[in-house]
């Protein structure tokens, strides 16, 4: 059922979430003035912060001309973007929708029902915002037909749930992922946010994203101990199996878009910059914070991830 049956059991659980719930107005991009993309937009400034382009370094790359420079830093605007519309659309409201079904235990309060509901209207918002400026960067940089690849984490979490043996483990796949994504993004958005080069209109678009991540990031956390937390032995030793594994495939580097800004530029070379690229993500760290999930997972008894050592 859809509507609150039982009140928190704990006064950590009121108190976090009736707090976010309660100044849901004040701090969320949607109750906001709406920005005007013209008089925000800086044709000088690139889209795309050029140190986050993992081969921009490379000398084959720096050798073509700076119009298609621009042209690839607007694409990995356009392409952070649409892997962020996946992630609302396909990982957090599927899960929502799941917890306002009671699909989970834990989250039956009226209290919780009420931060997935508010949650799930700031991920449609941030869809829509982020819909807006790709539209205006394939403008300003011709990039109309520019196709962006399914991404990686999407075909990885698919698979996962397509061999889900039950619907309630089906529920915790998505859980994990989800639980990953919403703990783990604020400094990315906050390095994009706090980027000065790049274009206005996408740190503050950024940064209206960031403030909302950030309360995301607490009530993520508060529903996967509550859950976790009344699930027996089998099905919690499940949800930590499938929180490792999504760990993974957030970290994991996905070659597939930046295949495809480069084929579609016909960039010289690369080929031989992809597969140097390749070889060169095994050694750095991702862009995520992984500080709030590590806390959580220390309190569920994960103290190390099956192929990335937090630190």
């Amino acid at each position: 059922m859809y509507t609150g049956t039982e009140s928190p059991t704990t006064a950590r659980d009121s108190e976090i979430l009736a707090r976010l719930t309660e100044n849901w107005n004040q701090r969320v991009a949607v109750r906001k003035a709406r920005l005007d993309l013209s008089e925000y937009y800086d044709t000088t400034a690139p889209d795309f912060p050029p140190s986050m382009v993992p081969f921009w370094d490379d000398p084959r790359f720096q050798t073509i001309d700076e119009a298609d420079k621009r042209r690839v830093l607007a694409g990995a605007w356009i392409n952070y973007n649409e892997k962020t519309i996946f992630v609302e659309d396909k990982v957090i409201n599927p899960m929502c929708s799941l917890l306002l079904r009671d699909a989970l235990p834990g989250v039956s309060d009226t209290v919780s029902k009420k931060a997935i509901a508010q949650t799930q209207v700031d991920e449609q918002f941030h869809i829509l915002m982020c819909l807006e400026v790709c539209d205006c960067a394939r403008r300003q940089h011709q990039l109309h037909d520019l196709r962006i690849p399914t991404p990686l984490l999407e075909q990885r979490m698919e698979t996962a749930l397509s061999k889900a043996d039950n619907e309630r483990e089906f529920a915790l796949i998505r859980m994990a992922y989800a639980t990953v994504a919403e703990m783990t993004i604020n400094v990315f958005l906050k390095r994009l946010s706090q980027d000065r080069s790049i274009q206005p209109l996408n740190r503050l678009n950024t940064e209206l994203h960031r403030q909302d991540e950030a309360s995301h990031a607490a009530i993520f956390g508060e529903i996967a101990r509550a859950v976790y937390e009344r699930l027996g032995a089998g099905q919690q030793a499940i949800f930590r199996a499938h929180l490792l594994r999504a760990i993974d495939d957030f970290v994991e580097l996905d070659v597939g878009f930046w295949r495809a800004i480069l084929d579609y530029l016909a960039i010289p070379e690369r080929e031989s910059i992809l597969q140097d690229m390749a070889s060169k993500s095994r050694t750095n760290r991702s862009l995520r914070d992984y500080s709030a999930l590590v806390k959580l997972l220390r309190q569920i008894g994960i103290h190390e991830g099956s192929s990335f050592v937090f630190q």
